[in-house]
Order: structure tokens, then C-alpha cells, then sequence
């Protein structure tokens, strides 16, 4: 099992030479997530956040915390860290941004998703902003990571092969499930870490 210092490094080190290009074209819309991975113990967990189900887009859909990029964003690393702030409370700096997954776009909201990635030690109990979050999951990462599967559901939504993840009783899918097999082949398929 990879240690947090270990993971750390070895995140670092992938991210810097990973590709992460944008593949925006109008009228496509930019928005940041943060994938936490964090350290309670001794094996990683990572934070996801269930969306309320009264919301307009993606309601009660599986996510990382993050949003759309506001004027207000210098970057959109600081779209992800204020969006996580105001969605669940937690603050992280930008100076513990290991980097950047590729991005990816949503299937029905014209979106197009920078997923940033930390590493914290430990964090604070997040605060939910009950009109935007539900819950959020604190799911062990390999365990999570091993459940992946081709989505047969949405499969006619896209050209492309689409995942699925499954936690407890909660299917994964979409953008967050692309963004969970990009994290699954930066630390599997390229460095076979676990």
C-alpha cells in the first residue's frame, strides 16, 4: 500500500507529464472540480460529493466538488478551490495542488471539466451547502477505483467507451466516472500502483 508521501511524489511527478490539454470549442462552458485524496489513516480515501436533488443540472448525480468558472476566478484552479470552499467548506490552498487530469466534457450540460488534483493529510469535517450538496462520500480509493465498468446505460450518449463506478448503492457515471478512469490509469495503467 503506497504511503502519502509516496503517492504524493508519485502524483507529482505523473501530473507534470501527463497530458491535460483543453478540448474546448464554443459553445462549451469551462468548469474546475477538486479530486481530494486524502490520508485518515494509513490508506487514501477521496471525497465526492452527492448532488442535491433539487438542483437544475446533474441533480442527485455523483460529483466532485467544483463548478463553473465566474469572472470573479483568476484561473480555473481557483474555480475549484473556491467552489470546494463554498460547497463543502473545506479550504485548500493552491500551493497543494499536485496538477491537472485531462479534461473532459459533459454529455448534457455543454461543460467542459479541469479536474485538479490534492493530496491533504487530513481534513476537516466538511461543511455541506445543503442547496447544492446532499452528502458527501469519503470512499476508500483503490476500492473505489476497482469497481470500474463499461456503462452499457448511457453508452448511446457517446462515441466513446463510458464508465461506471459503484459505491455502496450509488452508480458513478458520466463526467465524474471519466474523471475517476483518468485517475485509474494515471496511477494504475501507467505506473501499476496498485
Amino acid at each position: 500500500m503506497l504511503n502519502k508521501e509516496d503517492l504524493n511524489f508519485s502524483l507529482r511527478q505523473i501530473l507534470s507529464q501527463w497530458p491535460s490539454q483543453l478540448t474546448s470549442s464554443p459553445p462549451l462552458r469551462m468548469a474546475a472540480v477538486l479530486v481530494i485524496i486524502h490520508y485518515p489513516q494509513s490508506s487514501p480515501r477521496i471525497l465526492l460529493t452527492k448532488r442535491n436533488s433539487t438542483l437544475k443540472t446533474h441533480k442527485g448525480e455523483i460529483a466532485f466538488p467544483g463548478g463553473a468558472f465566474s469572472k470573479q476566478d483568476k484561473s480555473l484552479c481557483d474555480t475549484a478551490t473556491r467552489e470546494t470552499r463554498e460547497e463543502i467548506g473545506l479550504i485548500i490552498e493552491q500551493k497543494d495542488i499536485l496538477g491537472s487530469l485531462q479534461s473532459v466534457r459533459t454529455l448534457t450540460s455543454n461543460f467542459v471539466i479541469i479536474p485538479f488534483v490534492t493530496i491533504q493529510e487530513r481534513i476537516l469535517e466538511p461543511q455541506i451547502l445543503i442547496n447544492e450538496v446532499q452528502e458527501v462520500i469519503d470512499a476508500p480509493l483503490f476500492d473505489l477505483l476497482d469497481t470500474q465498468k463499461i456503462d452499457l446505460e448511457h453508452q448511446s450518449m457517446s462515441t466513446k467507451s463510458l464508465y461506471e463506478f459503484t459505491y455502496g448503492n450509488e452508480a458513478i457515471w458520466g463526467a465524474t466516472a471519466r474523471i475517476l478512469k483518468e485517475l485509474h490509469d494515471c496511477l494504475y495503467a501507467k505506473r501499476g500502483f496498485y
